[in-house]
């Protein structure tokens, strides 16, 4: 038997790596590994054999493998070891320059793909809005919406934690996720996002496969150029002024869809962990969690996809879905009660 420790076990990427490993590498173990300040809780606690603590390298001695899975786990244990495998994959430390977002879309300017105009400071934003801001330094989730006025600007808190970029128009974002190593592409999938959570960017919610070789293109020429040895998800949104589509990041972690992506395609777990699992040809899924998870008005407005969708795609028991739902109704609820932008809740969604 080979045992593996999957970091930041709660989130949704990793626990579609564990569902997979669970039901077709049955020569794994599978512990969870809770970094400082993270807990596990629910019904997903069933996808993992044991719960540890990690707070150091000397914790990974006991594995055969271990997987960071979002930006902070990734971010930690780069920082920690430096490069490692997992399997047939080297994961790079150089990869991290992806993680510096102003400097990183300076980069991909220079390759001749096109990217938004972007600000590294607040102060240096004109009077073009709308404005989309992100966190300069991926972290995992952080703040990130939408700004229409100089006023809205002035009331951001952590302004100078955050880079402000041209608004590209439209919900749609398109992906390519990848293995790569030494800057060639070993494996990809591509799929269109049409909703997200939270709206204006963050984890998908409804996806559609999708293909455009361009896409590719662009993703290819980004990664060959940083030498990217490891796995990630490159996004772009189209814009319609450019007639092309627009480079926004490339996130060098395992990104929260990955099981649509596993379902279309096995090399990303024959690559990681010598699995071949049957493909299940997939056009279109939803993300249930997530979308009981938007605000009320949001919930209702998107809720036709839930007819639309191939998969229905959730990690926690039924039993807890009509929970989650009422949780969430009463934080929008307060969230207009009171009329704070910033009402602040400890989200179910990992």
């Amino acid at each position: 038997m080979k045992k593996v420790l999957i970091l930041s076990p709660a989130l949704d990427q990793a626990l579609a790596i564990a569902r997979f490993l669970r039901r077709y590498g049955k020569e794994w173990i599978l512990h969870g590994g809770l970094l400082e300040g993270e807990e596990i809780k629910g019904t997903v606690i069933r996808y993992y054999d044991k719960i540890v603590s990690v707070r150091d390298p000397k914790d990974f001695e006991a594995y055969d493998c271990v997987l960071p899975t979002g930006a902070r786990s990734t971010y930690w244990m780069v920082t920690k070891i430096g490069d490692f495998y997992v399997g047939k994959v080297p994961y790079s430390r150089n990869n991290l320059l992806c993680f510096d977002k102003y400097n990183f879309i300076r980069r991909v300017a220079a390759l001749g793909v096109p990217v938004p105009k972007t600000y590294e400071d607040f102060g240096k934003v004109g009077n073009e809005y709308p404005i989309f801001y992100k966190p300069k330094f991926e972290k995992g989730g952080g703040p990130r919406g939408i700004i229409y006025s100089r006023k809205d600007l002035e009331r951001l808190s952590n302004k100078h934690e955050l880079i402000f970029q041209e608004y590209i128009p439209g919900r749609t974002t398109y992906g390519v996720g990848f293995i790569a190593k030494n800057g060639s592409i070993l494996t990809f999938f591509q799929h269109e996002e049409l909703l997200s959570l939270p709206i204006k960017g963050g984890s998908a919610i409804y996806l559609r496969r999708f293909y455009d070789k361009k896409l590719l293109s662009y993703t290819q020429r980004i990664i060959q150029n940083l030498k990217f040895s490891g796995w990630g998800l490159a996004e772009f949104k189209y814009c319609h002024n450019r007639h092309d589509y627009v480079f926004m990041e490339v996130n060098a972690k395992l990104w929260a869809s990955i099981e649509f992506a596993l379902l279309n395609n096995n090399n990303f777990l024959k690559y990681m962990f010598d699995i071949n699992h049957p493909e299940t040809p997939t056009n279109s899924a939803l993300y249930i969690e997530r979308l009981i998870a938007l605000e009320l008005p949001e919930f209702v407005q998107n809720i036709h996809y839930l007819l639309e969708s191939d998969k229905i795609i959730r990690y926690r028991s039924l039993k807890e879905l009509p929970i989650m739902f009422i949780y969430n109704g009463i934080f929008s609820l307060a969230k207009k009660l009171t009329k704070n932008s910033h009402f602040k809740r400890t989200c179910w969604q990992a």
